[in-house]
């Protein structure tokens, strides 16, 4: 059997906001083809964590490698040029264009079209289209492309973040809180798209979520952070059943009934 391949591998990663450790020497490795899972409780670090391995933060110690290449000091859009795309809390999407706009402008920045004044025409302008209407279909909403995002339901302002995230190409994307805020039938739709980016696209997932349901359903290895500190790391059950994670969760009522 072949020995799996770390994808992102952060070492001993530290970073302080006004003399608070908010991320304290955590150490975490995230395998090609799986999907891996960040919680805690609120306030664990876990965004700030987010930030230091996707270049939105520079750790004050520590290593991230991506793909065998160290990226600690490398800023956001040089990792995303090799690989990693990522969402955020609040959709980072533009309300007042449509859906097909919001993809579209990915598309064409990753073609290294965004700043020719000309509309392109021919090969390039068809390959532009076929890549958009891919994207649309594969989050569902090609039916809705011509519709104002700021229009949508929350859940479809996250499915238009998703699609405008895959327009780089990327082999590992991270979610900050996808389901934050949904309904239930819009946490199953998300749900169902997260699990298509591995079994349908071969794509490696990062996600952080509060939602415990969906993410002992999702993931395939966990790690667990408190206070800034890593508190715990293994699989679904191995999470579930530890005791420390339902010490750190307590009051919460995030493990209570699993």
């Amino acid at each position: 059997m072949a020995p799996e391949t770390i994808l992102l591998d952060a070492s001993h990663v530290s970073k302080v906001f006004g003399g608070v450790r908010a991320v304290d020497d955590v150490s975490m490795q995230v395998r090609e083809g799986t999907i891996h899972a960040l919680i805690g409780p609120n306030g664990a670090g876990k965004t700030t964590f987010f930030n230091a391995v996707s270049g939105y933060a520079m750790p004050e110690s520590g290593h991230v490698s991506f793909r065998g290449k160290d990226v600690t000091r490398a800023l956001n859009w040089k990792r995303v040029a090799m690989g990693m795309g990522r969402t955020f809390q609040t959709p980072s999407v533009f309300p007042e264009l449509t859906v097909d706009e919001n993809v579209r402008l990915g598309v064409r920045a990753h073609a290294g079209q965004a700043f020719r004044l000309r509309t392109p025409r021919g090969a390039a302008a068809a390959a532009v289209d076929a890549r958009v209407d891919e994207l649309l279909r594969f989050v569902n909403l090609a039916a809705q492309r011509d519709r104002l995002v700021a229009e949508l339901a929350h859940g479809s302002q996250r499915l238009v973040e998703i699609a405008m995230s895959l327009s780089t190409d990327p082999v590992l994307v991270l979610l900050d809180e996808p389901m934050a805020g949904l309904a239930e039938a819009e946490t199953d739709r998300i749900v169902g798209v997260i699990r298509d980016l591995r079994t349908r696209l071969g794509l490696t997932v990062l996600f952080v979520e509060h939602n415990m349901r969906v993410v002992l359903s999702l993931a395939d290895r966990i790690t667990v952070l408190d206070r800034g500190k890593l508190l715990a790391e293994g699989t679904p059950a191995e999470i579930a059943a530890d005791e420390s994670v339902r010490d750190a969760y307590l009051g919460e009522g995030v493990l209570e009934h699993v």
